[in-house]
């Protein structure tokens, strides 16, 4: 692993009796795109407002860009661009008002970029940030983070509100050119297919608990499902090695293997389950995740 740009060890987070993160221990390496995944309410946006130093941690440390947002929160927020899950804006504002506003805070604020983004997403620099839909609140929350040209971007649930052809642009285009530039970037979604292009790196989270972190490339090639053929039913037992998960309907098994091997697993799948054929899939992000952690 190349140079981190964020570490947590053991971060915490507790409100009343409930833990809303525990013991996570995560490093994203500089320059890659990292998605920070989990169901709603997995506390996604509470370890990022953690790192971002809005909220402070019950127990546990995290370090940004080699600071501790516990006690560097405004140095972490001058770097790190930041599009929360709930926009936070002046609605009487206009459009120009609010850019003005947060341009003032950055000193790297570059207005070339800005105004590129701002007709690339048609923005009315006259119109009250209260009057947009969300989906336009959406890119101006996407403008103000990156036209300070950032060293890292966090995105929480960043494509919420947007239509599908906003989405596409958004991950295809703003994103892809982002990561060109070999700065780095953390998104936390709950639609796990969405960015799956663009991840290099991916950890699952449920109940605030770290589940699995792994660059994405690996995990494809350990993780495939395969689909068994019998020439009657199914055996009511499958005895077979590194297989987390089955589902049997008639002459079919279709079993989920988690060390998977491509020399050496389909033969060892046909041989301990009498299986008459196997055929390999490939699983998608999500598949991978239900399959792991449960739906």
């Amino acid at each position: 692993m190349s140079e981190s740009v964020l570490k947590t060890q053991e971060l915490s987070r507790q409100f009343g009796k409930e833990w809303a993160v525990r013991d996570l221990n995560l490093e994203i390496p500089k320059g890659s795109v990292f998605g920070l995944l989990g169901p709603n309410g997995a506390g996604k946006s509470t370890t990022i407002q953690m790192i971002m130093g809005l909220l402070p941690a019950t127990k546990g440390t995290a370090y940004v860009l080699g600071m501790d947002p516990a006690q560097e929160g405004c140095a972490v927020r001058q770097r790190v661009g930041y599009v929360p899950e709930i926009y936070g804006f002046y609605e009487w504002m206009k459009v120009e008002q609010l850019i003005a506003l947060v341009a003032a805070y950055h000193k790297t604020w570059n207005w070339k970029v800005c105004e590129t983004l701002r007709g690339e997403f048609r923005l009315d620099n006259q119109q009250k940030v209260g009057e947009l839909s969300k989906g336009m609140r959406a890119k101006l929350a996407l403008l103000l983070a990156l036209s300070f040209e950032p060293e890292m971007l966090i995105l929480d649930e960043p494509t919420g509100g947007l239509d599908p052809a906003a989405r596409r642009n958004f991950i295809e285009t703003i994103l892809a050119h982002y990561q060109e530039s070999g700065k780095t970037i953390l998104v936390s979604s709950h639609l796990l297919n969405e960015f799956s292009g663009l991840l290099d790196y991916v950890a699952f989270i449920r109940e605030g608990k770290l589940e699995l972190a792994s660059r994405l490339y690996d995990l494809h090639q350990r993780m495939k499902r395969a689909r068994l053929i019998f020439k009657e039913s199914v055996p009511p037992i499958l005895k077979a090695r590194n297989v987390i998960n089955v589902k049997m309907n008639g002459r079919e098994a279709v079993v989920t293997c988690s060390d998977f091997n491509p020399d050496e697993t389909p033969n060892e799948l046909a041989q301990s389950t009498g299986a008459e054929n196997v055929i390999v899939e490939e699983m998608s992000l999500e598949d991978i995740f239900v399959d792991l952690v449960g739906s």
